[in-house]
């Protein structure tokens, strides 16, 4: 009987949290909107409406070649990073295994078999010796990784296991010039700042409401930027900007009302930032006047879409089932007009949500390279001008990651059709 009681009673203190947390989310969603009508009261001018005044616009035919066609990994790539050279990355997959390549010749140099193949994120330490990967295990794991060609036994390459998320890790990065402190994103709403070389945590990070979708470190150690910060997104749609010496977010940006944050990437100089949402548009913020500089919206991908005849990544059988539903008479009540309205209703919710999966910049700024649910191609901006400018295309799958080299002279793209491609002028 006394079991029941506190099980009752605890059962109705979790009902009471939940509702005061759903009442401080709205809240705060209110607030968040106000703030956001008095910084666009403020905001006297945006990019594009500068754009007159950019003396060398770039040609609308701004196109990378395919330079090599990475093959190797047997199910979808997941992730893709650099190393510091610039000359090999490391890629991740669903097949269970991390792939180290040398991106100049096409090989493959290094390979890891994973305990969990369900990796969300890999990333480089800043001497090209360590991999950190991260994914539905709720586990950061890094291991000794380097260029050379390893024919030893590879069970030694594990470093260190990180263990302290309760949910998938979503994303993660080392810190900028770091070799042993790396932050992870996760699930259970929080970031952890990890050192390697303990092989423990340093700090959490909490105040999103939502599953932690991305992050983005500051890559710029300039007079004018702090190289400890760093920003996140989360399906509470909102953008947080944080110092790795404080616990509490700096800034809070509402991306959007409606849709999930899902995808960010500081900008090169260290004082701006992209964010992607779940219904494609992209908002581009600036620290220093804590507004929102310009917006990159999906209609202008689905126009250089069609006036360019790229591939659509809706399956045939999707369109077939899709015509399939469209004959069907949805007067009637029988069981398959419910199931094929079902379907139709599916399709078209899929189509009406692309999502932005992966942000980078080029070396300078000026050019912000992003894929979409929506098509198998990778989209180049003007981030000044607010247009496409060109079009990366030759996957048949989606792009889950798209990256920059550090030198910025190629750029890799990995895809869900079990390749990477290495991109250059």
């Amino acid at each position: 009987m006394n079991n029941e009681v506190a099980l009752q009673n605890q059962y109705e203190l979790s009902k009471t949290l939940n509702n005061k947390v759903n009442v401080a989310h709205t809240a705060s969603q209110q607030l968040a909107l106000q703030l956001k009508k008095i910084k666009q009261v403020n905001q006297d001018a945006t990019l594009t409406s500068m754009s007159n005044n950019c003396k060398k616009p770039i040609n609308n035919s701004y196109n990378l070649n395919n330079y090599k066609t990475l093959k190797g990994h047997f199910d979808k790539v997941s992730s893709c990073a650099w190393y510091p050279d610039s000359s090999h990355l490391v890629s991740s997959s669903q097949d269970g295994y991390l792939l180290v390549w040398d991106a100049v010749r096409g090989l493959k140099n290094n390979l890891v078999e994973l305990d969990d193949p369900y990796i969300m994120g890999c990333d480089v330490s800043h001497n090209g010796q360590f991999v950190a990967t991260g994914g539905l295990d709720n586990t950061c794991i890094v291991y000794k990784l380097g260029t050379d060609i390893d024919n030893e036994n590879r069970s030694t390459a594990l470093l260190s296991i990180l263990r302290d998320h309760k949910e998938y890790i979503s994303d993660l990065s080392f810190l900028h010039k770091s070799s042993t402190q790396l932050i992870t994103s996760s699930g259970d709403k929080s970031c952890i700042l990890w050192d390697t070389s303990k092989g423990g945590y340093v700090r959490h990070f909490y105040g999103h409401l939502g599953d932690v979708l991305s992050l983005g470190v500051n890559k710029n150690d300039g007079n004018n930027t702090n190289p400890n910060l760093f920003v996140t997104s989360s399906s509470d749609r909102l953008a947080m900007l944080w110092d790795t010496r404080a616990p509490l977010a700096s800034r809070k940006y509402l991306v959007n009302a409606r849709y999930d944050s899902s995808e960010i990437e500081f900008f090169p100089d260290g004082n701006c930032f992209t964010c992607g949402c779940d219904d494609g548009t992209i908002k581009f913020f600036d620290i220093r006047c804590d507004g929102e500089l310009s917006t990159y919206g999906i209609d202008k991908v689905r126009r250089y879409i069609s006036l360019n005849g790229l591939q659509s990544t809706v399956p045939a059988y999707v369109n077939h089932n899709m015509n399939s539903a469209t004959s069907v008479n949805f007067d009637s009540q029988d069981q398959k007009s419910t199931s094929a309205r079902s379907l139709h209703s599916n399709i078209q919710a899929s189509i009406d949500n692309p999502g932005v999966l992966s942000l980078d910049f080029t070396k300078s700024g000026r050019l912000m390279l992003a894929s979409y649910a929506e098509s198998s191609s990778v989209f180049v901006w003007d981030i000044v001008t607010g247009d496409i400018v060109g079009a990366l295309n030759g996957h048949s799958g989606v792009v889950s990651k798209v990256r920059v080299s550090p030198d910025g002279l190629g750029v890799a793209t990995a895809s869900r059709d079990e390749t990477i491609k290495i991109w250059s002028v």
